[in-house]
């Protein structure tokens, strides 16, 4: 741990020497100090997708697996591709895309896919700006669907188009650092859609002839960034390139995920008691799923009401965490004879 540790160490220590003024040279040792890592620290690469599948579980809170899955959660404004980059990775169209847009993501979503025998789950978030839905809503839709990624996401990739940073995009990075606190960008990668409109450049070419913003977020989020094109679900190279990145960066960050320790204050508390109740209350649900596998046979329906189970569940549990009801306190006080008013029974 302790060389991986200066190995990161390092590449920060370059990143902020050249002030991201990236030139081929410094791309390489950066790509050098990467395979290092990834070498040294962390199993080969997956190359291949296989058995894939849609949540085919309904989520538990208790639920152990033999492998643990990677947990990927992909945030960003809609429209910026984070729909299409999960069907990219997982070669497979399960999420609804941006293009359709009658039917774009409204609620977390999970997909789960097998990468040459290694579990992988993306989790799919509606997007971070105001269209159809107050912005309250999508944060809080995000913030309650703790079962989809227990007990953390591995990695969160911050999807946004190729090019500079808008007030749009500076008001998204706020407000994910309100939601997740502070540490989320340790645990950040960028992903860059329209690979394709790099017009012969290479990526250092376009971060470097990027605006100083662009440079110092990239600088902030630890993971470094990756460039996709999704018009080319068939290239599995990037896709490779990316879970390379990915395992370098949870080496780095000792093999952990982001935990609700992680969250501000105010969130975790809610987030600890949204659990606990989901806990207390594991018994009732699985009776009403048992009752949801009497009365559906047909697998994908059950499974949709399954999932709409837990939704109303975890909403449920949300609520109650966000406003508990109050305790009634008893009181020594004698209740006062009816012609006796309350401020002469006090005195």
């Amino acid at each position: 741990m302790a060389s991986e540790v200066k190995l990161w160490d390092s590449l920060k220590a370059e990143i902020e020497k050249e002030t991201f003024e990236l030139d081929s040279t410094l791309g390489s040792e950066i790509d050098e100090l990467y395979e290092n890592v990834r070498t040294n620290s962390v199993s080969p690469t997956m190359h291949d997708v296989q058995d894939f599948k849609v949540n085919s579980k309904s989520p538990s809170l208790n639920a152990e697996t033999e492998a643990e899955e990677l947990r990927i959660m992909l945030l960003g404004a809609r429209g910026s591709g984070k729909s299409s980059s999960g069907n990219t990775i997982l070669r497979c169209n399960v999420f609804t895309t941006d293009m359709q847009l009658s039917r774009v993501t409204q609620i977390c979503e999970k997909a789960s896919g097998n990468i040459n025998g290694r579990p992988v789950a993306i989790i799919d978030t509606p997007g971070l700006n105001k269209i159809n839905r107050m912005e309250k809503e999508v944060i809080r839709e995000i913030m309650k669907s703790v079962s989809l990624y227990k007990p953390g996401p591995h990695v969160f990739l911050l999807v946004q188009p190729v090019g500079n940073l808008t007030n749009e995009d500076k008001n998204m990075q706020k407000l994910i650092q309100n939601m997740f606190g502070k540490n989320v960008w340790n645990y950040t990668i960028v992903l860059f859609t329209h690979g394709d409109r790099l017009e012969g450049k290479t990526p250092n070419d376009v971060i470097a002839s990027s605006d100083k913003d662009l440079r110092d977020f990239i600088r902030t989020c630890s993971g470094g960034y990756v460039f996709f094109n999704n018009k080319n679900m068939g290239n599995f190279e990037q896709v490779t390139k990316l879970l390379e990145k990915i395992d370098t960066l949870v080496a780095i960050n000792g093999r952990s995920c982001y935990t609700t320790s992680f969250y501000p204050n105010s969130e975790r508390k809610i987030r600890e008691k949204q659990e606990k109740i989901l806990e207390e209350r594991q018994e009732e649900i699985a009776r009403k799923e048992r009752e949801l596998e009497e009365n559906y046979e047909d697998k994908d329906e059950l499974e949709r009401k399954k999932r709409e189970l837990w939704r109303e569940e975890e909403e449920d549990a949300r609520r109650l965490a966000e406003n508990p009801p109050r305790r009634k306190t008893l009181t020594n006080l004698a209740r006062a004879p009816s012609h006796v008013t309350r401020s002469q029974n006090l005195f």
